[in-house]
């Protein structure tokens, strides 16, 4: 535990403290006075000296000013602290130090920017030498908390919830072993955290619906098609009977073909062309078929990949435009910038015109006095348009940093752009490549009539008919009436041997459609499994909620902390909110409610932190009783007294 005390603190020419020394040999006491007695000063000096900030945390000019609220020149403001670190003692003082340089050509000097001068026990110290030995006592930020009882609450939400969640010591581990229906997340979770399983499981979600959005219109694609097809052919039944007759009619026609022409030389080269016109039938329909399939698959992909090229030109044109704005911004904060410069030099080059000292109508030099006051006025009015100047940069964030951060955001976007304008040509280099795939495949089905089996099944089919072209010569009537049955069957039957071929289309769509229905109940199968792991992680971060809370507000004797906040949709919202007695201490407490809620805080900080500092307490008069607390504490209390009056 290391404990700090204020033995003795002296201020001079700090402020509206001249010469003040606190005397406390390490005791708590209290500091009266009325408003604008230096009550405040007090605090901000101790704070100054440390810190170089009020004790809001603001930076601060120390300098005592006139009633014109000018600053006095020629005083140098002092803070110097002798502190008992766990009873040792340790001087600390600050100074702030004018300085006055002389331009060459110039017979008076100028005031330059001042200089801090800092002590340790005596011995000169540089400021980087000053801010590790803080550094070594607790840190800036922590020594800001533990000293100033109001610090704390006025940190931003998320660095005050931040520095709360130090103290819980729950961790995510824990809390799924200690939960058995929980137990499932930690195979789940694998090398990842709770946020990465979430993120995980989100884009999962958001993936599986997009191929269930997906599946009804293929569905309904393959429906349309059976319907169409269902449509021209009838009932398939139907044709497979009405087939079965005719070829038991072709049977017989040909059976009596046969005996009628007792070894006619055409009835082979009927059959033949017979076989061949079949051939032919087959051939067509397998050829369209083929074509139908040969292109789909790759139509779909085509589409796909488009729509991934028109998303990423999208998103290329985006991140041109944000270019641009940032790069517009960039050249006004530049240009903006290099006036305000140009127009700081030509202030810092301006010079007292010494002709101002002569009386413009007798000629003679004006009186001392005069002269000293109108160098005065110039110096004054030079200093405060130098400080409007720098006033403007400021307020309008131009600095170097802020425009290397500009570039730094320019870079960053050309890269992105760099990044998704390869991957636009990317994507032009699949589609392209893609479609030529297609234009390709369709080029290499042309047409039937022009097709390797169409020539071959033709050339057999002249041959027959050039060979049925030469027995017919002596064929009789009998044969040509029979043989002209047989043929009229045999087209009846390639016919419907051809449609019951396309029927068998239907089976492969409707086993295409039950695929389809399977693939539909196992993305939503696994949807569902999705759903209850992310339900998981909602549970698990409501018992967290839980017990993250417990475990911090068990360390406060006053303040209970608001961690968490349940939205209206179930979600759950961090947030950083001390409460005292069901008040929030933003909206509704009192001041002195606040006042005991800050030195619970800065007492259950300095036990985690295992450090206590002193504490200064303002507006301690709005309290009736005061939080006990471990570290040593200044009250400041205000009365009508136009001196302070210190009590231990």
């Amino acid at each position: 535990m290391t404990k700090i005390q204020i033995d003795e603190i002296t201020y001079k020419h700090f402020k509206g403290l001249e010469d003040f020394t606190l005397t406390l040999n390490g005791n708590d006491a209290s500091i009266s006075g009325c408003n604008g007695a230096g009550k405040t000063s007090l605090a901000d000096g101790f704070q100054w000296l440390l810190f170089g900030k009020d004790s809001n945390g603001a930076k601060i000019n120390p300098k005592p000013l006139d009633a014109d609220n000018h600053e006095k020149l020629g005083l140098d403001p002092t803070v110097e602290a002798q502190l008992l670190i766990d009873d040792k003692p340790v001087t600390l003082k600050r100074v702030l130090e004018e300085r006055w340089v002389q331009k060459r050509g110039e017979l008076d000097k100028t005031r330059g920017s001042d200089t801090t001068n800092y002590y340790i026990d005596g011995v000169p110290t540089k400021e980087k030498d000053w801010k590790a030995y803080l550094e070594e006592l607790g840190g800036e930020k922590d020594l800001q908390m533990l000293s100033n009882s109001a610090f704390f609450m006025q940190l931003n939400w998320a660095d005050r919830r931040s520095t709360l969640m130090e103290l819980s010591g729950v961790t995510d581990d824990q809390i799924i072993k200690d939960n058995v229906k929980l137990q499932e997340l930690s195979q789940a979770l694998g090398d990842h955290s709770i946020d990465e399983l979430k993120k995980i499981l989100k884009a999962q979600k958001s993936d599986i619906k997009k191929d269930i959005d997906g599946i009804p219109a293929r569905i309904q694609e393959n429906t349309d098609t059976i319907k169409g097809l269902s449509e021209r052919l009838g009932d398939v039944s139907k044709i497979n009977d009405e087939l079965a007759v005719k070829q038991s009619e072709l049977a017989d026609a040909e059976e009596k073909a046969a005996t009628v022409k007792n070894g006619d030389a055409s009835l082979d080269a009927r059959k033949e062309l017979t076989e061949a016109k079949l051939k032919l039938s087959e051939a067509r329909n397998q050829f369209n078929t083929d074509a139908n399939f040969a292109t789909e698959n790759l139509q779909k992909d085509a589409d796909k990949l488009d729509q991934k090229l028109r998303k990423a030109r999208s998103e290329a044109r985006d991140l041109e435009e944000e270019i641009y704005s940032i790069n517009r911004l960039f050249e006004q904060k530049h240009e903006y910038r290099s006036q305000m410069l140009k127009e700081y030099h030509t202030l810092d080059a301006e010079t007292f015109d010494e002709h101002a000292t002569t009386c413009p109508t007798c000629g003679q030099d004006l009186p001392a006095d005069q002269i000293d006051e109108l160098r005065n006025k110039f110096n004054v009015t030079k200093a405060n348009k130098i400080e409007a100047n720098m006033a403007k940069v400021a307020e309008a964030k131009v600095s170097k940093n802020d425009l290397l951060d500009l570039q730094a955001q320019g870079k960053k976007l050309k890269q992105s752009l760099e990044a998704k304008k390869a991957e636009v040509a990317k994507f032009e280099d699949q589609v392209n490549k893609i479609w030529s795939e297609l234009n390709f495949e369709k080029d290499q089905q042309g047409k039937f009539e022009d097709s390797k089996d169409y020539k071959k099944i033709m050339d057999q089919i002249h041959i027959a008919e050039d060979k049925i072209s030469k027995a017919q010569e002596d064929s009789s009537e009998a044969i040509s009436e029979a043989q002209s049955k047989v043929n009229e069957l045999r087209g009846i039957v390639v016919d419907l041997q051809a449609k019951v071929q396309e029927s068998k289309t239907i089976d492969g769509l409707e086993a295409r459609i039950a695929e389809l229905k399977k693939q539909d109940k196992d993305l939503k199968d696994k949807n569902q499994e999705v759903e209850r792991k992310l339900w998981l992680i909602d549970e698990f971060t409501r018992i967290k909620v839980s017990s993250i809370e417990k475990s911090i507000n068990e360390r406060f004797e006053n303040v209970v902390w608001k961690l968490f906040d349940v939205q209206k949709n179930g979600a759950i919202a961090e947030t950083c909110e001390a409460t005292y007695k069901g008040v929030e201490y933003s909206s509704g407490l009192n001041n002195g409610a606040r006042i005991n809620c800050d030195l619970d805080i800065v007492n259950t900080l300095s036990k985690a932190l295992d450090l206590y500092f002193p504490v200064f307490i303002d507006n301690a008069e709005s309290v009736n009783e005061l939080t006990d607390i471990q570290s040593q504490t200044i009250e400041l209390i205000v009365t009508e007294d136009e001196k302070l009056n210190v009590e231990g």
